[in-house]
């Protein structure tokens, strides 16, 4: 989508991005593509994830705190989400910085 792809090139692909996410989160991209293949597996795992957070629009953004249970399986426990935010990296950051705070 076009509000994907402006915000990958405003502010995922940008140094300033990169130093922030390496110092402070593990990153997981979730696609929905429409004209590429992607594996049953992958297929059936996002949307388990896109169920689980009840995306609406594109780009999401989700910042999680995440935990295993003692079955083994991952938890996710939602702070909040973003999507594009003009004003490049910086803009973005400031509200990621945010919502990590947001303890719940």
């Amino acid at each position: 989508c076009g509000w994907c792809m402006k915000l990958q090139k405003e502010v995922f692909k940008t140094p300033e991005f990169a130093k922030w996410a390496k110092e402070n989160v593990i990153l997981v991209e979730l696609d929905f593509p429409r004209k590429s293949a992607q594996t049953d597996e992958i297929k059936m795992q996002n949307a388990q994830l896109n169920n689980f957070f009840k995306v609406r629009g594109y780009p999401t953004v989700w910042i999680t705190d995440v935990s295993k249970a003692k079955d083994g399986k991952v938890q996710f426990a939602p702070r909040g989400s973003s999507g594009y935010v003009a004003g490049g990296p910086s803009a973005w950051i400031d509200g990621a910085n945010k919502i990590m705070a947001n303890k719940t």
